[in-house]
């Protein structure tokens, strides 16, 4: 009997030991490893190398929640960012994950849609289209073109007057001519934007006029502007101070409209310093975005890329931009 209960003692002791190795082996697991130890990984020499790419190797990299220089611009600004093109340093990064409204800076993935299309060959800068009905734009105060239903005009004009003059009327004609309806031209827009990595952004309207559920971030306007810098056709446009298209109207005769860019930098209200060039570009305005100007520019022959919403209005805007171009310094 006695010895039955030291056999038991024994047993009990034994399991104890076992129970309490594993239990702090456990917790030792999930510890982190021990960063002296370095482990030696083979590989066949005959196994294929690849390149390494993707965001580190070609974009710039911001943390959730990460602010440069952001002091100038908390009080007054929604959000902005500035990235040094040549060495993916981020210059300046205010709110630059922060879900924000475009405006009619969604124009830019609206012409980077159509773009797609052109180099597939699916269009062609001369395609005549014909509006076949009137476009809904009911938005009084926003840009919008003297087309109607019945009127002929090129692809290339109507890239023209997207981009120079923000016609919201010809963001819905690219659109229902390349997707069909608005609705699938706007499922192009958000595959484009994942493609390109502005996973952060949904659109639901080719123009920009506000609707709740059509956001970005300066991030994704960052990624979206630089897209826009591949397509020769979106650096042409931009390069222009002033541009005179025409277009057939349903009775038959040509009507020409001369446009000025949005752009206070190019239409004359504000100058541009003279060592700096501006490649490619777009603004916008709405009363909850504010008032928005992303660019891509040569600053003494450096690349850089830029994105402001401002809240205060567009004196302020060009303000912050000039603050921006001073930090390059």
């Amino acid at each position: 009997m006695g010895r039955a209960i030291i056999y038991y003692l024994i047993l009990s002791i034994a399991a104890l030991s076992i129970i309490g190795y594993l239990v702090l082996d456990s917790k030792n697991f999930n510890n982190h490893y021990d960063e002296d130890i370095s482990i030696a990984v083979p590989v066949d020499s005959s196994f294929p190398t690849f390149e390494l790419t993707g965001y580190q190797s070609e974009n710039a990299v911001l943390k959730p929640g990460e602010e440069v220089n952001a002091s100038l611009f908390q009080d007054d600004t929604y959000a902005t960012i500035m990235v040094d093109n040549d060495t993916n340093e981020v210059v300046v990064a205010h709110n630059a994950l922060r879900r924000i409204y475009p405006a009619s800076t969604t124009k830019l993935m609206t012409a980077l849609v159509v773009c797609d299309a052109l180099n597939e060959g699916k269009i062609s800068l001369d395609d005549e289209v014909t509006l076949q009905h009137d476009t809904a734009i009911t938005d009084e105060s926003a840009m919008k073109s003297s087309l109607t239903k019945g009127c002929t005009i090129t692809v290339r004009n109507l890239l023209y007057g997207l981009l120079m003059k923000s016609y919201n009327d010809f963001a819905v004609i690219l659109a229902e001519y390349v997707g069909g309806t608005e609705a699938d031209f706007c499922t192009m827009m958000n595959n484009k934007a994942y493609q390109i990595g502005a996973t952060s952004s949904h659109f639901i309207n080719p123009h920009g006029l506000h609707e709740d559920d059509h956001y970005t971030t300066a991030y994704d306007m960052y990624l979206i502007i630089r897209e826009a810098k591949k397509h020769a056709i979106i650096t042409e446009i931009d390069s222009y101070s002033t541009f005179t298209y025409s277009y057939t109207d349903a009775e038959g005769y040509t009507q020409t409209d001369s446009i000025s860019p949005t752009n206070q930098f190019l239409s004359g209200g504000y100058q541009l310093p003279s060592n700096i060039t501006m490649e490619t570009w777009k603004t916008g305005t709405t009363s909850k975005a504010g008032s928005c100007l992303t660019m891509n520019v040569l600053i003494n022959e450096h690349s850089y890329t830029l994105f402001v919403a401002d809240s205060i209005g567009p004196d302020d805007l060009y303000s912050k931009v000039s603050t921006l171009f001073n930090l390059t310094n």
